[in-house]
C-alpha cells in the first residue's frame, strides 16, 4: 500500500512554466536537496525548515548548463556551466566566481553522484569518466562514443556489486539506443530499443537496477508505460540486440507530456495532464497489480518534472517546488485491492482506539466478551468490530477495535480525550498521520457547529504527538484564530513545520493585540521565560519612552546607547558591581504575552512569502513587537549570551533577523511616525556600536594573520610555554 503523507512548499522559483529547474539532487543527508534553476542559480535547502543554507550564482551572461550534485565522499558541490567549465565548492564559500575553477576539453551533458560514490562525469558525445581523473589532467582527449545524429535524452547513475553504472539513452531518430557504462566493461553495452507503432512517441524514463539486469520503464504519449528488462553481462556477441517490450501499466487516458519515478520495486509515481488540460493528476501506482493507489489533483499545471530522494516526491507547480512525503508499504494482493487490515483508506473512515473493556484484561479468550466491555457506554460500542491482527500483536492479549468518527461527534469533551489518547496508543506511523489528521477535522467541525463545545485538551494532545501537520488539518489554525485560543495557536506552531506564512502573521496580529484577561486564563508555560524576564507592574513601553543611559557608559559585545556622533572605538567591560547596580531592563510586555511572541520568533518561516503579510500589522503592533524584540537582544548583550535559556532556544541571531524583516516591511511608515523615532534612534546607536566592534575585531584578525605569516626559526620550548604576543 502506497499514500502520500504531506505536502509543503519548499522554495518560490524566479521562472515558473515550462522546465523551471535544470535538476533537484539529494545533499548529503536525508534532509538536504541541492536546486538548480534554469538560468544561473544553485541553492542548496535543508527540506523540514523550508529554509536555504546557502545560495550561488555564475556570472551575468553565463548560463548553467547540468544540474549541480553534491560529492559526498569530499562534502563538495560540482557544477558545470556553459557547457565546459567545472566549478567545485563548499558549503562554507560564499562566491561563486572565487572557488575552483577549469575548463573540460569535451562538452558535458551530466554530472551524477550517488552516496558513498565517486562523482561520474557524462559527456555530450557519450564518454564517461570519475571526476578525480578529470581534475589533474582537465585538457585530456576524450574519445566520441556517438555520432553526430546520436543525442542523449535520459541518463541515471546506479550502484550493482558496490560499482557504480550508467545507463543513458540516446535517439537517433527514429531509433532508441540503451546505452551501459561501468568500469569494469572493457567496452560499454549498447542495446535497440524495440520499436512500437502504435505508440506516438516517448515522453519519459525511469529504471532501477537489480542484480545483472535493469529494468526499464517508458511512458508514452498514448497513456501507456511499457517495460524493458536491460541485461548489465557483457557478451562476445558484438551483433546488434533488440530489447523487447512488455505492456505495464495503462493510465486513464493518453497525453501529451508527464513523467515518472520508481518508489519502490512495486510502486510507480507519475505526473500527468488530466482530461480537462486544466489540471495535473500526481498518481501513485501498484505496478504489480496495476492498480492505482493514491492520486492527487493539482488546481494549477505544472511542469511536468518529478524527483525523488528519500521517501519525498518534487514537483515544480506554477512559481513553487512543492515537496509530498510519501511512505509505501509491502505490496500484496489484499494491499492492492484495499482489503488489507491495516490500510490507510479504511483508517480515513475509522479511528482504531484500545477497547475500553480489555485494557486491564489479562487475556481474552477470541468470541468472549468481558464483563467491563458490556458495562461500556453503548454509544462506543454500537459500531465496534474487531480486528484480529492488532489483537495478535498487542503484548497483553487484549483485542483492538475500530470506533467510527461519528463517536466523536456525540461523545462528551472527557470522553473524547479519552478516546483520542487510547487512539495514540494503538495506532502506528503513518497509520496514525491520516487518523489524527481525520480526527482533528471532526472535532473541529463540530466545534463550528457547536459553538459551547471546545475539546482543547483533545485537540492539544494530538498537536504534541508531532504527527499531526497543518496540511492534514488545514482548518485547524483557522479555528484557533476564531475563537482566539492562542495556547491551541502556539502548539501548532511549535509542533507544525509547514505553517503558512499569511497563518504565521495572523498568529503574530492576535499575540500582539489579544486582551489580558484572555492572556490571563491561557495555560501557558513561562518558566523558561521567567529566568530573564523580570515584569513591572507600571512598566513603560520603549517605544514610546526609550530610556537611553548616559553617554559615557558602555555594555559589553560593543552594545553602547552613547551617542552615535560619538567616534570614540575604545570599548571597555563595566565591572561586576557596575552590573550589579544596574537596574534590569523592564519588558514592555507581559510575561505570557512575551511567551507567545518567543514562539512566533523561533518559528521556521520562509523570508520572501513573510514580508507582504507584516505590512498588515498596525503602526501600535510593529513599535510594541519591535520594542520586545530590542529588550531580547539587550538582554542578550548584557548576559554575553547568544541565546537564552529555555525549550524554545532563542538566539540572538533569530531576533536581529525579525528586526531587520519588520523595518524592511513597514521602513516608511515607521520614519513618518513621530512616536517610532525615538525607537529608531536608539536601533541605530546600536548598529553603529556593533560596527565599531566588528572593526576591532578585523584589526585584531588582520594582525594576527600577519603575525602567522612571519617565518620565524622553530624553537623547542619543551613541553609547556607561555608565549606573549605584543599587536600595538
Amino acid at each position: 500500500m502506497a499514500a502520500l503523507c504531506e505536502e509543503l512548499t519548499l522554495c518560490g522559483l524566479t521562472v515558473s512554466g515550462v522546465s523551471s529547474l535544470q535538476g533537484v539532487e539529494a545533499a548529503g543527508d536525508d534532509d538536504r536537496v541541492l536546486v538548480t534553476e534554469a538560468g544561473r542559480t544553485v541553492t542548496l535547502y535543508k527540506v523540514s525548515d523550508q529554509r536555504p543554507l546557502g545560495s550561488w550564482s555564475v556570472k551575468q551572461g553565463q548560463r548553467v548548463t547540468c544540474p549541480a550534485v553534491y560529492n559526498s565522499t569530499t562534502e563538495e558541490c560540482v557544477v558545470v556551466h556553459d557547457d565546459k567549465v567545472l566549478r567545485i565548492w563548499k558549503k562554507e564559500d560564499v562566491r561563486l566566481d572565487k572557488v575552483f575553477k577549469t575548463t573540460l576539453s569535451a562538452e558535458v551533458c551530466r554530472i551524477h553522484s550517488l552516496p558513498g560514490a565517486e562523482p561520474l562525469v557524462l559527456f555530450r558525445r557519450g564518454a564517461v569518466r570519475y571526476l578525480d581523473t578529470l581534475l589533474p589532467d582537465p585538457r585530456q582527449e576524450i574519445e566520441n562514443v556517438l555520432t553526430q545524429e546520436e543525442a542523449i535524452i535520459w541518463s541515471q547513475m546506479f550502484v550493482e556489486d558496490g560499482q557504480p553504472l550508467v545507463m543513458f539513452i540516446t535517439e537517433k531518430v527514429p531509433d532508441l539506443y540503451v546505452n551501459v557504462w561501468k568500469a569494469r566493461f572493457r567496452v560499454p553495452l549498447r542495446y535497440k530499443l524495440q520499436a512500437i507503432q502504435e505508440e506516438s512517441h516517448v515522453l519519459n524514463f525511469t529504471a532501477n537496477v537489480k542484480k545483472n539486469a535493469a529494468s526499464l520503464l517508458i511512458l508514452y504519449s498514448t497513456g501507456k508505460v511499457r517495460q524493458s528488462l536491460v541485461p548489465l553481462v557483457e557478451s562476445s556477441d558484438r551483433s546488434e540486440i533488440v530489447l523487447s517490450l512488455s505492456s505495464l501499466l495503462q493510465l486513464s487516458e493518453p497525453v501529451d507530456s508527464g513523467a515518472m519515478t520508481l518508489l519502490d520495486d512495486s510502486h510507480l509515481a507519475t505526473l500527468t495532464p488530466s482530461a480537462t488540460k486544466q489540471k495535473d493528476l500526481l498518481c501513485i501506482w501498484n505496478v504489480s497489480f496495476q492498480t492505482m493507489q493514491e492520486c492527487k489533483e493539482f488546481s494549477q499545471r505544472t511542469t511536468h518534472q518529478l524527483w525523488n530522494y528519500h521517501n519525498t516526491l518534487y514537483v515544480p507547480r506554477g512559481s513553487k517546488l512543492r515537496v509530498l512525503r510519501y511512505i509505501c508499504e509491502p505490496s500484496s494482493l489484499a494491499s492492492a485491492l484495499g482489503k488489507a487490515a491495516d490500510s490507510h483508506r479504511s483508517a480515513l473512515n475509522s479511528v482504531p482506539i484500545v477497547s475500553w473493556g480489555t485494557v486491564t484484561e489479562s487475556k481474552t479468550t477470541p468470541g468472549k466478551r468481558s464483563k467491563k466491555a458490556d458495562s461500556a457506554p453503548s454509544h462506543l460500542t454500537d459500531d465496534v468490530s474487531v480486528q484480529s491482527r492488532r489483537g495478535e500483536d498487542s503484548g497483553d492479549g487484549g483485542c483492538a477495535f475500530e470506533v467510527s468518527l461519528s463517536d466523536l461527534q456525540s461523545a462528551s469533551e472527557m470522553e473524547i480525550s479519552a478516546l483520542v489518547r487510547k487512539a495514540m496508543s494503538s495506532l502506528t506511523l503513518p497509520e496514525f498521520q491520516i487518523t489524527a489528521g481525520k480526527m482533528g477535522q471532526a472535532l473541529v467541525d463540530r466545534c463550528r457547529r457547536d459553538p459551547k463545545f471546545n475539546p482543547q485538551s483533545a485537540l492539544i494532545t494530538l498537536i504534541e504527538t508531532r504527527k499531526l501537520s497543518y496540511s492534514l488539518c488545514p482548518d485547524l489554525m483557522p479555528f484557533g484564530l476564531e475563537r482566539s485560543d492562542v495556547r491551541l495557536l502556539q502548539c501548532c506552531l511549535r509542533r507544525f513545520i509547514d505553517v503558512p506564512e499569511a497563518v504565521m502573521c495572523s498568529c503574530l496580529k492576535m499575540f500582539l493585540s489579544t486582551g489580558d484577561d484572555i492572556l490571563c486564563d491561557a495555560i501557558l508555560k513561562t518558566a523558561s521565560a521567567e529566568s530573564y524576564i523580570e515584569v513591572e507592574e507600571e512598566a513603560s513601553d520603549i517605544a514610546d519612552n526609550p530610556k537611553e543611559p548616559p553617554a559615557g557608559s558602555v555594555i559589553q559585545n560593543g552594545f553602547s546607547p552613547g551617542g552615535a556622533e560619538d567616534d570614540s572605538c575604545d570599548i571597555q567591560t563595566p565591572n561586576r558591581a557596575a552590573q550589579k547596580a544596574e537596574k534590569k531592563t523592564a519588558c514592555p510586555v507581559s510575561l505570557k504575552r512575551a511567551v507567545l511572541l518567543n514562539t512566533i520568533v523561533t518559528a521556521a518561516y520562509s523570508e520572501s512569502c513573510l514580508l507582504p503579510h507584516l505590512k498588515d500589522l498596525t503602526s501600535d503592533q510593529v513599535l510594541l513587537f519591535l520594542s520586545y524584540l530590542l529588550f531580547l537582544y539587550k538582554i542578550c548583550n548584557q548576559q554575553l549570551t547568544l541565546s537564552l535559556p529555555g525549550k524554545e532556544k532563542l538566539s540572538v541571531t533569530q531576533v536581529i533577523d525579525w528586526m531587520n524583516l519588520l523595518l524592511d516591511a513597514n521602513f516608511t511608515v515607521l520614519v513618518v511616525l513621530p512616536k517610532a523615532k525615538p525607537l529608531i534612534r536608539y536601533l541605530q546607536k546600536c548598529v553603529h556600536y556593533q560596527m565599531k566592534l566588528y572593526s576591532e575585531l578585523n584589526k585584531i584578525e588582520g594582525s594576527l594573520c600577519e603575525l602567522k605569516r612571519l617565518q620565524r626559526p622553530c624553537e623547542d620550548n619543551g613541553r609547556y610555554s607561555i608565549e606573549v604576543l605584543e599587536l600595538y
